[in-house]
């Protein structure tokens, strides 16, 4: 996303995923993820490696996520059983 002001001039804001909401001059902007900057090419990398990060920690909560649940599933089969 690119925006500009009176005060700093043209800015760059990367986003994950998010809504834009405009009324008449306001401009409301709600985002999951988001890195600010003023250098396309440093934005690039900073984004590349976040989302690379965040990628890999979801994955993570991901396998525990699966783990946690076979094991409520297979608990509630043997309470079932007895």
């Amino acid at each position: 996303m690119i925006y500009e002001n009176e005060v700093e001039g043209e800015a760059y804001v990367a986003v994950d995923e998010g809504v834009l909401i405009k009324t008449g001059l306001d401009v409301l902007v709600s985002v999951r993820n988001a890195i600010a900057g003023t250098d396309l090419g440093q934005l690039h990398e900073a984004v590349e490696k976040e989302f690379l990060d965040l990628n890999e920690r979801e994955q993570n909560v991901r396998s525990v996520m699966t783990k946690m649940e076979s094991s409520f599933i297979r608990r509630l089969a043997e309470f079932h059983h007895e």
